[in-house]
């Protein structure tokens, strides 16, 4: 795993090496293009035909690790409820910024824009 974009003492920056944003990438999440300017991680692939690395908005890979907003709330399908994890409504990318802004409301820290 590298990282990209400005350094914000994330624990995954502390313990990893940082990149070059690799701009004009799609985002392997949201489909969106890697801007410059645009925080995030690249991971590595172990799939044939792709070795290599796939690159994420840092709110689209944190989304993957603490779900969508109807999953944080517990109303989605894999909790017992009747919602799809991302209100449908939202792009992929959008979905995944108000992951975030839930996850970290959720823990008390108040919406920290990375980007």
């Amino acid at each position: 795993m590298h990282w990209f974009g400005r350094y914000f003492g994330a624990p995954y920056q502390r313990d990893t090496e940082q990149t070059d944003t690799p701009t004009g990438t799609p985002c392997e999440w949201c489909a969106e293009p890697i801007a410059a300017g645009d925080n995030g991680v690249t991971l590595p692939v172990f799939d044939e035909p792709c070795l290599g690395e796939r690159a994420y908005h840092y709110d689209c890979h944190l989304r993957g690790i603490v779900g969508g907003v109807n999953h944080q709330r517990g109303r989605c399908t894999c909790c017992g409820g009747t919602e799809p994890p991302d209100p449908p409504e939202l792009t992929r990318r959008q979905a995944a910024q108000r992951a975030v802004m839930e996850w970290d409301f959720s823990r008390g820290a108040g919406y920290i824009r990375y980007e």
